[in-house]
């Protein structure tokens, strides 16, 4: 049966004639035969003895409810049953405590918080359906009054203080036979062939890594400032409307989107792991060695600060994107905690569980927010706008949908891809 065929055949079930409107609560559709709305104004009437008049107080505006009749129903469009959409509803409602989208038929796009819900299921033999009333109350769009940790703030300073403990870990090597150049020849290299965007107006902070070779303090500051400089231009990076100037010319550049979120730095985060074991046996060959050590890990420890500076201020599209780059940075930060804990920097390894506690709660926290990804299925070629409004009840949508399936002509859309669901 066609959509239009189930909503006629449930029309005559239960005995309604009213049209039945399509809607939405982030992104689960459903279907609206009637609703209701409170509202008004909140008024305290204060009565004086041996008064006639009363004094009406007013204080404010009433927070504004939506109750609405929701029918849930199989979906020809997407394959999904009833009992799918059913689930993705009540998930909706129950699985987060933070305001979603709620796309109202007549009232258009508002930001509620989900009430109390009533659920009742009916299967028929051409098809299912089940009902709901549902609660919604609008949320407040300013701040609220009650304190929010800001996570990413909390992370961002962990980094600032990261970032003081391995410089000072490896300055305190000073033995002048170390440092050889070759090796800091090697990291200049790899930070050279990272994307141009990363490495944009950099080229004589990268050149200061190979050009102290016998001066650790000079060595980790250079280090440092190179890697902090590629932190900074995958951020902007990242933002699309953000410009920068050529060092040189002054010229003004765009910054388009890069397609590694990381810029690269992910990358720059494990290297040394391939370099060639070097012969201990020897004094002079167990001082190399252990330098060696010091560098790969001076260069992966300031990698792995700024792949964490870059994903607090990155703004993710999806929960499983957030998710993914979490654990990719969680690992990181995990192998750079044992590598300080068998070099017994213990200064160190206690910054890097500091950090990895504060990644996790601010990638979780954020990502709880995001909408999920899913899948869809169409039996043939849908414009953009069609196909917009049948996962979302929301056209607007329609360019996002085409950019995030890669879609070459928003008219003829791939008939399986994907679309965000709001959690």
């Amino acid at each position: 049966m066609s959509t239009g065929s189930i909503l006629s055949a449930l029309a005559e079930l239960t005995g309604s004639r009213a049209r039945l409107l399509p809607a939405s609560f982030r992104s689960v559709p459903f279907y609206m035969q009637a609703g209701t709305v409170d509202g008004g104004r909140r008024l305290v009437t204060h009565e004086f003895p041996q008064r006639e008049d009363a004094y009406p107080e007013d204080l404010g505006r009433q927070t504004r409810r939506f109750h609405i009749n929701a029918y849930v129903i199989d979906d020809p469009t997407t394959g999904a049953s009833y009992l799918d959409r059913r689930d993705a509803l009540l998930d909706a409602v129950e699985g987060t405590s933070e305001p979603g989208t709620l796309v109202h038929p007549t009232f258009g796009p508002l930001t509620c918080n989900a009430g109390v819900l009533r659920l009742n299921e009916r299967i028929v033999e051409a098809f299912g359906y089940c009902t709901f009333e549902l609660e919604f109350v609008v949320a407040d769009p300013t701040a609220s009054p009650l304190y929010a940790n800001d996570t990413a703030a909390t992370l961002l300073a962990g980094v600032s203080s990261l970032l003081g403990v391995i410089s000072s870990m490896y300055a305190l090597v000073v033995e002048a036979t170390l440092a050889p150049s070759a090796l800091l020849d090697q990291v200049a290299a790899s930070m050279l062939g990272l994307p141009v965007d990363t490495i944009s107006t950099l080229s004589a902070a990268i050149g200061e890594v190979s050009a102290a070779p016998t001066d650790a303090s000079a060595t980790a500051t250079a280090v440092q400032t190179a890697v902090q400089g590629m932190a900074s231009n995958v951020i902007a990076a990242n933002d699309t409307s953000a410009t920068t100037s050529d060092a040189v010319t002054g010229t003004a550049l765009s910054i388009p989107a890069a397609s590694d979120i990381s810029g690269g730095l992910a990358t720059l985060a494990t290297w040394g792991n391939d370099l060639p074991a070097i012969d201990t046996a020897t004094a002079v060959g167990a001082d190399l060695a252990a330098q060696q050590a010091l560098v790969v890990l001076l260069v992966q420890g300031n990698a792995v600060a700024a792949l964490a500076q870059v994903y607090a201020s990155y703004d993710w599209a999806s929960a499983q994107q957030a998710t993914t780059a979490r654990e990719q940075l969680l690992d990181l930060i995990d192998t750079q905690a044992t590598a300080a804990a068998d070099a017994g920097a213990d200064d160190l390894f206690r910054a890097w569980g500091a950090l990895q506690a504060q990644a996790m709660a601010d990638m979780i926290a954020r990502a709880q927010a995001l909408p999920s990804q899913a899948t869809y299925s169409v039996p043939e070629a849908l414009p953009a706008l069609v196909l917009a409004q049948r996962l979302y009840q929301d056209a607007s949508q329609a360019d996002a949908l085409a950019d995030l399936n890669d879609a070459p002509q928003s008219l003829f859309m791939p008939l399986e891809g994907t679309w965000l669901r709001e959690v």
